[in-house]
């Protein structure tokens, strides 16, 4: 219990998966100002054609903005979750990499689109597999 009484008012310690979804929680939200900020190129249009009939790259881009938000949010609140921001940041990877494998096979983009789907697939995989890690504050000490 925190002093006003409240749980959910609490911070957890700073610790490694802190820094971690620090980091890159700042990453989501500067991909995010890039896609607000940014037009569009012709090529990136084409091969974000799926994204695109859904919304415009601003919206996207505040999507980016919302989930490096809610990472870095996740680096000390609430105590008793740890890696949360490693689910919000692994779905919108899988995400990104689905829409870019769907405007492929679906609205003619670019097959160099590929390298996206590995790329974002791999980061979706890698926020999945490192929220399982334990800190190392956590790994008790041989004598």
């Amino acid at each position: 219990m925190t002093r006003t009484g409240h749980p959910l008012l609490a911070l957890r310690p700073w610790r490694r998966h802190s820094l971690v979804l620090a980091v890159a929680g700042l990453v989501y939200i500067l991909i995010g100002l890039v896609y607000i900020l940014v037009p569009l190129t012709v090529d990136r249009s084409v091969a974000l054609e799926l994204a695109l009939r859904v919304a415009p790259p601003q919206v996207w881009g505040g999507v980016w903005v919302i989930v490096g938000l809610l990472s870095l949010a996740s680096t000390r609140w609430p105590p008793t979750s740890e890696t949360w921001g490693y689910t919000s940041m692994s779905s919108l990877a899988a995400l990104w990499a689905a829409i870019y494998a769907l405007s492929m096979l679906f609205f003619g983009a670019p097959r160099t689109g590929v390298t996206a789907v590995a790329v974002w697939s791999l980061l979706a995989f890698m926020w999945w597999s490192i929220s399982g890690l334990r800190n190392p504050d956590d790994i008790p000490r041989a004598r």
